[in-house]
């Protein structure tokens, strides 16, 4: 008995029930399901032991879990050999494990499994039938519960990562008799409102915390959703139903947003390689362009060159002038020459046939002399016409002149050959006039077609 006169420090009474515990108890076989488990960076186990109506923490350091050979999931059921004590810090009853082995699995594991290998065999987790995520995402629905530290690591992640996808949040129960009800509901309303993803998502917990999840009509409404959908539900540890349903598994909320949205910095950056890949397209079209218009350029005559074509085609016409006059009248007087021999052979032919009647070899002769002198006509008409046509009178008459210095006799053919000021004579169809040089202009553009109609 303890004297009730003592009095104890909270570390004093502390460690006086801690001995109490040991020495009372020692170590103790207990049986119990995992409720839940953690692995700490030092390597210890922290986990929670409970049956149908109570639960106790447990420990399990680093020395003595290396020898177990098995990591132990909630759901587990678990015979330990452990020792019952104080964590005087806390002032919270412990067990503290010295041994571990498997004693089975709980009933909601077995029901896991169990729904698990009917949903599996019936094909609603292929890979077939997941659609892909949009590229881009400017429009999310999220499902989770209004209070969930989920909705916060959600919204952190946009704000931090993509600050230009607009969201909404649909409120449902994430655990409890109706959660499962609630979820379904939040998400059809979410996947009737044209969102162009969805988020399911909630924090960590123990299997029973996240049983909802592994609800059948759960899984069931995750597969049915027309949204390409992502589930990220607890830690990376807890694997529900409703995420290999799901489109897409995220191992937590965070990694869920971060999943569906690409980093604002990202897109601005691809749009920027856009817009440059776009003005060079735009360059190279436009240089393009004005090479065509360069090779088109060349092939069009400015007006002088076009007089200088028909100046050149004059005087070739003119230097060859004299030469088919010459081989003309050459030819006409063969002619002349062959219809005179013609004409002797008449009168051959009439003298040696004088007894046939002077008369009529005496009209055939006119005839054929009046045949060759109208033939002789015509073709002279014909040189005066071609000789008429190629004149440079003719070409002065329909507007033309040609000009050259006031004293001199040099053809002006280029503006390149006056100087603002000049005097110059230019020639016309029926006379000289005098003019002087204002300006001097290379003439380009409408004036060519001008000179095309004038031909």
């Amino acid at each position: 008995m303890i004297d009730l006169k003592t009095v104890f420090s909270i570390s004093q009474l502390a460690r006086h029930l801690n001995d109490h515990l040991r020495h009372e108890f020692g170590s103790i076989r207990i049986h119990g399901e995992v409720a839940s488990f953690t692995r700490a960076s030092s390597g210890h186990w922290y986990l929670a032991l409970k049956d149908e109506s109570a639960q106790m923490k447990a420990v399990m350091f680093r020395q003595r879990n290396v020898l177990a050979g098995f990591f132990p999931a909630v759901g587990d059921k678990l015979e330990v050999l452990a020792q019952l004590a104080m964590y005087e810090q806390r002032g919270e009853l412990q067990l503290i494990i010295d041994v571990m082995k498997k004693a089975g699995q709980g009933n909601l594991h077995e029901q896991y499994l169990q729904l698990k290998t009917k949903l599996t065999q019936e094909g609603l987790f292929e890979s077939a039938r997941k659609r892909p995520l949009p590229s881009v995402v400017f429009n999310l629905g999220v499902i989770t519960s209004l209070q969930a530290a989920a909705l916060a690591d959600v919204k952190q992640a946009l704000a931090r990562r993509a600050p230009h996808v607009e969201y909404s949040v649909y409120h449902t129960a994430v655990q409890g008799e109706q959660a499962a009800a609630q979820i379904i509901e939040a998400l059809r309303k979410a996947d009737s409102a044209g969102h162009e993803a969805l988020i399911l998502c909630r924090g960590g917990g123990s299997l029973e915390d996240l049983w909802s999840f592994n609800m059948e009509a759960v899984v069931r409404a995750v597969a049915a959703c027309k949204t390409p959908i992502v589930v990220g539900v607890g830690h990376e540890t807890d694997v529900t139903l409703a995420e290999f349903a799901a489109d897409l598994r995220a191992a937590t909320p965070t990694a869920a947003a971060e999943l569906i949205s690409r980093p604002t910095r990202e897109l601005l950056t691809e749009i920027q390689g856009l817009h440059v890949g776009l003005r060079k397209a735009l360059r190279h079209r436009a240089q393009t362009l004005v090479q065509r218009v360069d090779r088109a350029e060349l092939g069009l005559l400015t007006p002088t060159a076009y007089l200088h074509a028909l100046e050149s085609r004059l005087n070739n016409a003119s230097s060859r002038l004299p030469r088919l006059v010459e081989h003309s009248f050459r030819r006409e007087a063969n002619s002349v020459q062959s219809l005179w021999e013609s004409i002797s052979l008449e009168m051959n032919a009439v003298q040696v046939s004088a007894s046939r009647g002077a008369q009529s070899l005496e009209s055939r002769l006119m005839g054929a002399q009046r045949r060759g002198i109208a033939v002789l006509d015509s073709r002279l008409d014909r040189l005066d016409s071609v000789v008429e046509a190629v004149s440079p009178q003719r070409t002065l008459e329909r507007g033309y002149a040609f000009l050259q210095p006031q004293h001199g006799d040099a053809v002006i053919r280029s503006v390149m050959d006056v100087e603002p000021g000049a005097a110059l004579r230019a020639t016309l169809s029926d006379g000289e006039i005098l003019v002087n040089v204002r300006e001097k202009t290379e003439l380009r553009g409408p004036l060519t077609e001008d000179v095309k109609n004038s031909r």
